[in-house]
Parts: C-alpha cells; sequence; structure tokens
C-alpha cells in the first residue's frame, strides 16, 4: 500500500488529517544578506538518549557546522521518552524563544503524535529541514522458514497472526511498515502481531533468539547483521534495490516508506532568525565532514527545505494518521 492509497483509505474513517501546521510554518522565509558571521553558540536539542539515530544526527550535524566555522560553540541536550514526545514538549517550554536553538526530529515522532494525540506537536515548532532518509528492511533468522518474501507471504495470507513481527516502538515506522504490508495483501490488521523494542539492536536480539519470525528496521542498525550472516534480508522499503536488496516494489508489494530525520527550531523566534537557521544547516549539510557521515552510517541524502520540508511534513503526518486508524492503535 502506497501513501497516496492510505490517505484515500482515511478518508472514509470518521478521523480527521491534520496536515496544516499555521501560517508560521508556510511563510515565504525572507532573503539573507549575501555574508553573515559565524554564531558564537548554539544549542543542538536530541528528544532521546545518547547513541541513537536521533543522536547521532543531531551530533553529526554540530560536528559539521563547527568544522566549517559556522558555529563556534555548539552543545547538545538529550531527553527521551514516547517517541520524542517528551523532549518536543520540553524544547517548547524552554526555548520557544531561543534564537541560538534546534531540535532533531523525524518519522518516529510524527508516528508517536499520531498515536497520542499530545497538546504539544509538530504545530509548537517551525520546520527548518528534512536532512536523511534510512530505508527499512525485512529480515529474518538464518534458519527461518521463510527464505522469500514469497514464501512470507504465502504464509502470512495463511496465518497471518502466527507470524510476530519485531521493530520499533509501537506506532513507530517500523509499525507502519508492517501495517501497511498487511494492508497491500488485503489481510486483517487486527490480527498484526507486533512485538516493539526499544531499538534496532534489541529488535536484532529478539529476531535471533526466536521471539520474532520478522525483524524491521532501518538498514544503517541492521547492517552489520545482514553483513556477517547472522539475519539474512528479504526486502528493503526502497522504491527499487538497495545495497543489494530487492524492494518490496520490485517484488511485487508495491510498499515504500524512509524513516527520514530533520530538524526545527523554535516557532517563537524573529523570522529573519529562522531563514538564518535554515541557511545554516543547509550549508553545513554540504560539508564534507556531513558527506563522511553519510557514508559511515548508510543514510541516504534527502535534503527538503522550507515549504518543500513543510509540505513533505504534512504528507508524512496523513500517512501516519492513515496507519494509526488502520491499526486501531491507542495509547
Amino acid at each position: 500500500m502506497n501513501r497516496r492509497d492510505l490517505l484515500a483509505a482515511l478518508a472514509l474513517s470518521p478521523l480527521g488529517i491534520p496536515v496544516a501546521l499555521g501560517a508560521a510554518a508556510t511563510a515565504r522565509a525572507p532573503e539573507l544578506k549575501p555574508s553573515w558571521a559565524p554564531l558564537d553558540n548554539l544549542r543542538i536539542y536530541i528528544p532521546a538518549g545518547e547513541g541513537g539515530g536521533w543522536d547521532q544526527t543531531g551530533r553529526a550535524l554540530g560536528s559539521a557546522m563547527s568544522s566549517a566555522g559556522l558555529v563556534q560553540q555548539v552543545s547538545y541536550e538529550n531527553k527521551g521518552g514516547k517517541g520524542g514526545l517528551l523532549g518536543l514538549s520540553d524544547f517548547v517550554e524552554r526555548y520557544n524563544h531561543d534564537p541560538s536553538a534546534l531540535l532533531i526530529g523525524g518519522m518516529v515522532m510524527v508516528g508517536a503524535i499520531a498515536m497520542h494525540k499530545p497538546p504539544v506537536d509538530l504545530r509548537q515548532v517551525h520546520p527548518l529541514a528534512r536532512l536523511t532518509a534510512d530505508y527499512l528492511v525485512l529480515a529474518v533468522a538464518p534458519s527461518s522458514p521463510y527464505q522469500t518474501m514469497s514464501q512470507l507471504t504465502d504464509v502470512l495470507r495463511r496465518r497471518l497472526a502466527s507470524v510476530v513481527f519485531v521493530g520499533g516502538s509501537a506506532g513507530g515506522v517500523d509499525h507502519m511498515l508492517a501495517g501497511m504490508l498487511v494492508r497491500q495483501l488485503r489481510l486483517d490488521p487486527a490480527q498484526l502481531q507486533y512485538l516493539p523494542s526499544a531499538s534496532g539492536k534489541e529488535a536484532l536480539d529478539l529476531l535471533t533468539e526466536g521471539k520474532a519470525q520478522i525483524g524491521i528496521s532501518g538498514y544503517s542498525e541492521f547492517k552489520s547483521a545482514i553483513t556477517s550472516g547472522r539475519i539474512k534480508a528479504l526486502a528493503v522499503s526502497s522504491r527499487k534495490s538497495r545495497n543489494g536488496i530487492a524492494s518490496l516494489t520490485e517484488q511485487g508489494l508495491p510498499v515504500e516508506l524512509a524513516n527520514w530525520r530533520g530538524v526545527f527550531c523554535p516557532s517563537g523566534i524573529d523570522p529573519q532568525r529562522q531563514a538564518l537557521l535554515q541557511e545554516l544547516v543547509k550549508l553545513s549539510a554540504e560539508t564534507e565532514v556531513w558527506k563522511t557521515t553519510l557514508q559511515t552510517n548508510n543514510w541516504s541524502a534527502s535534503i527538503a527545505l522550507g515549504k518543500d520540508f513543510t509540505d513533505a511534513l504534512g504528507i508524512e503526518q496523513g500517512m501516519a494518521e492513515a496507519v494509526t486508524y488502520m491499526l486501531k492503535l491507542k495509547s
């Protein structure tokens, strides 16, 4: 099931899709002067614990800024929980008018918002840029009876409830992919067995221990296990094959989904400052330090700035609402 199909399905449901992010998010940013002095300091707020994908993204971005001389000093703050919602709320409360603060976020946060419907969501921050995309891999243990997607889908069609999927948090991007696959097969999403985990490592352990039959995570998190033969990749969620793995679409299942990561800034600061911060992020993403980080972590560059990011974010929010409704997810 692709995004268009999901949104069409949701149109028949009683739920609405909150795609508007406010006038501040969609307004055209003022042009910057040709040159400007480096910022004295910048705080990068990471609504997750240390070591995860958002933390890696935030610290890599700060390193790129520092190495390029765009910022003299960068500090980091971590606060995890509820798919980034605890950190998002804290950021809005404490830094909504701070001209030197950035917030890292991504698709996991969008899914958490759709599931929990918190009082503070992405309408309270200003979208600056989408930076990366990490496509998802469906994998099995080497001893699995499902050695191809065809074998897996045959079993899903006959006994969906007998197959346990393991991935990230409930309502997150991994869970979404499982739901979209089930919907594409025209099966009952209520029978989907999904085991949430705290990290790609935990999902990998549960898969190899036999507590789940299908693992879903970003390629960057599963790469070493695939390379070593600890698990076998059956498909990737991109449109075409990547890293030697055939896509779901190429195997007759037109399902596409990426776990993207991006940057936001406070909505309460001056529009000119918002535009300057956007330019700062854009220049950082053009540095060799950042490009090396993409290669090291097997991330795909997926730059979208300003209105392009805002429009894409609206679509992602609608898709998350559709999947949440389809899977009957509740907080």
